[in-house]
């Protein structure tokens, strides 16, 4: 497998950062607003600073350790990774300028720069970052003693890792990383992994300097000058629970396309309240705008002019049927196993589903915006210049302009699932149980709304949908992993740049909504688990004879496939069609953090679903105004465009 597979495999998606030196497009998309000088937002010459709030406080700066998000976000932007991700979300050279693969898939070796440095917090050199830091770095987040929190994303994947964590073998020289001079790096994965380039972005795969990493020793990443820095920013001061402020590394190999000279982060434990009054006065250049206050800014042509729409996460969300219900006898879980396992029962209640009109409590301005039609997102990764969810087995579900509702086909399959369900002893109306969070906000109005627009579409003489508010605290644990529901709103987000980590929530024995009890002979690959399939597999005993079921199948087909990417792709996307087209899951949006104002864009910084390039503020400007919702809409469609010509190119 070349370097140029490994590419085309990492190509996620948004938002923009510089590439790494050469033939880079940094700019805006020609839509933002911007001053005169280029785009900065400050007067030519003065320095760009950018303020925001922050109300937690993060508990440790050792990227080897933490397993935070909140914590990925200074190492983001102070630590280098080997590769990282345009604005485009095309993997692009970081701290190392080259890499091939074995043709078995098995050994990656990296060719480093030799022109980055480690820098003290006050910007004096330490000494130059080489392929032991690597090393280094690797060794301490696999030894035990240190408990690193991503300690099991390395264990997943290199070569006895998982031995040296659990103690199998004591020796380090053993573990699948070795520097072969101070410029040339190679790792051996326990397996192909198709993937791997895309985890190098995880802060467990960050370098760090022996030296110094001996000289501090416990002390590491506890403050600011117990850090060395190799990232586009250091951080100058750091005090918990007042302020964090990050200044421009100028012995940065990129610093050319680094615009922000500082970050200054205030702390503030009311900051998601105080914030829109704080951005009024000029105090601070970004702010959520929460949905309670949301309708007065966008009624005001003064404030409505400068809030857009927080950029789409890669949070698929879908709506369950659980297969193997476990609810209370009074919502009739017999007779819901008999309804849920006829397709045509399901395929109902997926064409009578109106996305619009749901996804409208959460997001009343554009709601088409956030509907999907598949479990993966798109833009999420590209395969021979062409978007996964564009593929053709894909394809339909993508670009349906309906998302997905038709009255006409609702009440058709309604029509022949009546008899069917008749004919097997079901009674009717069908109880559908349907549990929510109270904690989490709208879930509650969002279920109200779909009990009465379903219900209405398919009459109370076929269905009673009936709302429950499970507990605020332990949710996932006491509703969906305890099958205490019958059809919920779930979500998955990704872990690796691979359709595989959507399937993650149906792998056998997951607790989301057990597909492969389905009792449809239908569904039924023809083959059975073995005693030896359960324990390799890890499955219970009551797997053993039962049938193999034909989503699973085309998954672990999928997943052998590992050195052509596109074979793999397209059988994940007929596995992923098989799921959608027999109604195992209704595909409805992706996450959405809601409305703000913001002096930077975020089509000039890198994003990537998984590890931290989405975190880095390299690449951003400062802008003389936030976008407004216009401006961000027309931003974001050059965009696309932009992006699906890079995709191509790539």
């Amino acid at each position: 497998m070349k370097r140029f597979l490994a590419l085309l495999l990492c190509c996620a998606m948004l938002l923009g950062v510089v590439g790494c030196g050469k033939n880079n497009d940094t700019g805006s998309s020609g839509t933002n607003p911007s001053t005169s000088d280029g785009g900065n937002g400050t007067a030519e010459g003065a320095a760009a600073i950018y303020r925001k709030l922050y109300s937690s406080e993060v508990t440790t700066l050792n990227y080897l350790y933490t397993g935070s998000t909140l914590e990925f976000e200074p190492a983001a932007n102070v630590i280098d990774t080997l590769v990282e991700y345009d604005r485009f979300g095309m993997v692009q050279p970081a701290l190392a300028t080259s890499w091939e693969t074995s043709e078995d898939g098995l050994t990656w070796t990296f060719h480093l720069r030799n022109d980055a440095k480690w820098v003290k917090n006050d910007g004096s050199e330490y000494g130059p970052v080489t392929a032991h830091d690597f090393v280094t770095g690797l060794r301490w987040v696999v030894n035990p003693a240190n408990e690193a929190k991503t300690s099991d994303v390395v264990c997943s994947v290199i070569a006895n890792a998982d031995e040296l964590y659990t103690k199998k073998i004591t020796d380090f020289e053993q573990l699948g990383v070795k520097a072969e001079d101070d410029y040339t790096l190679v790792y051996t994965l326990k397996a192909p992994t198709p993937y791997f380039l895309s985890m190098l972005t995880y802060v467990c795969f960050m370098p760090a300097n022996e030296a110094f990493l001996n000289e501090v020793g416990d002390r590491f990443g506890t403050t600011a000058d117990t850090l060395l820095y190799c990232g586009a920013f250091r951080i100058a001061d750091f005090q918990p629970q007042v302020l964090h402020t990050f200044v421009k590394n100028d012995a940065y190999w990129d610093k050319d396309n680094v615009f922000i000279d500082e970050i200054q982060e205030t702390f503030n434990k009311e900051a998601v309240t105080l914030a829109p009054a704080m951005y009024q006065r000029d105090e601070t250049d970004y702010a959520v705008i929460p949905a309670d206050i949301l309708p007065t800014w966008m009624n005001d042509q003064k404030l409505k002019d400068v809030v857009s729409p927080q950029r789409n996460s890669y949070y698929s969300y879908f709506f369950c049927f659980d297969f193997d219900p476990r609810f209370d006898a009074a919502y009739e879980p017999e007779n819901w196993k008999l309804a849920v396992n006829n397709e045509n029962f399901r395929k109902s209640l997926y064409y009578a589903l109106d996305r619009v009109k749901a996804k409208t409590v959460e997001e009343p301005y554009d709601p088409e915006s956030q509907l999907i039609g598949t479990v993966t997102p798109p833009n999420f990764v590209t395969v021979d210049g062409v978007d996964y969810t564009q593929l053709d087995a894909l394809k339909g579900y993508s670009n349906d302009a309906t998302h997905g509702f038709d009255t006409a086909k609702a009440l058709d399959y309604k029509t022949k699932a009546m008899e069917e369900l008749k004919a097997a002893g079901a009674t009717f109306p069908v109880k559908i149980l349907m549990s929510y969070n109270p904690s989490t906000a709208n879930w509650d109005k969002q279920c109200q709304i779909i009990e009465q627009q379903m219900e209405e579409v398919l009459g109370t003489d076929y269905i009673d949908i009936v709302l429950e508010a499970g507990p605020s605290t332990n949710f996932l644990s006491e509703v969906r992993k305890a099958g205490k529901y019958a059809l919920m709103l779930c979500n998955w987000g990704p872990d690796y740049a691979d359709p595989e980590t959507y399937t993650d929530p149906w792998s056998l024995g997951f607790t989301y909504s057990w597909p492969e009890l389905a009792t449809d002979p239908a569904y039924e690959s023809g083959e059975t688990y073995t005693a030896e399939d359960a324990a390799a597999l890890g499955l219970d005993e009551k797997f053993i004879g039962a049938k193999v079921k034909t989503y699973n199948k085309l998954v672990d087909e999928a997943k052998a496939e590992k050195l052509d990417i596109s074979a793999r792709y397209q059988k994940f996307a007929e596995a992923e069609a098989y799921f959608i087209d027999h109604a195992f899951i209704i595909p409805f949006a992706v996450k959405n953090d809601g409305y703000c104002v913001n002096k930077i864009s975020p089509f000039d910084r890198p994003f990537a679903p998984f590890g931290v390039s989405s975190l880095k503020y390299k690449g951003a400007k400062l802008l003389e105004k936030p976008m407004s919702l216009e401006e961000y809409q027309a931003a974001e469609e050059q965009w696309d465009k932009e992006r699906e010509a890079a995709a191509a190119a790539a």
